[in-house]
């Protein structure tokens, strides 16, 4: 968020008021300090957004890890469970349903009188 300020820390220093016989013009010094009073509640403005912003950015900083560590709670709990699975587990599994398959086929050929050894 650009800042847009009339004073610069230049001016400020170098500023000098109309000499009075009892001191400064206090129209002088009164219009300077309004200008600072201005520059400066520009800058606090900014301040405090630039501050909530942050604050926000810290929660979603602090739910977005809380929510990282809930996760990575639930992949060990995967992992846990899948760490004695092996893929040759399921090729068997696999193996088991054609065998059973095939064995219902035997089963079939020979109540019709033929033997399956036979085919070719």
């Amino acid at each position: 968020m650009a800042i847009k300020l009339t004073l610069n820390s230049k001016e400020i220093l170098e500023k000098e008021f109309n000499n009075v016989p009892r001191g400064y013009d206090p129209l002088s010094v009164d219009e300077f300090l309004d200008k600072i009073r201005r520059d400066y509640k520009v800058v606090e403005a900014n301040f405090l957004v630039e501050r909530r912003d942050i604050e926000n950015l810290r929660d979603k900083i602090n739910k977005l890890e809380a929510e990282n560590e809930e996760l990575k709670i639930q992949v060990s709990k995967y992992e846990s469970r899948l760490k004695d699975i092996r893929e040759t587990d399921v090729v068997s599994m696999d193996n088991i349903e054609l065998i059973k398959k095939i064995n219902r086929y035997e089963k079939y050929l020979y109540q019709h009188g033929i033997i399956p050894e036979t085919i070719k």
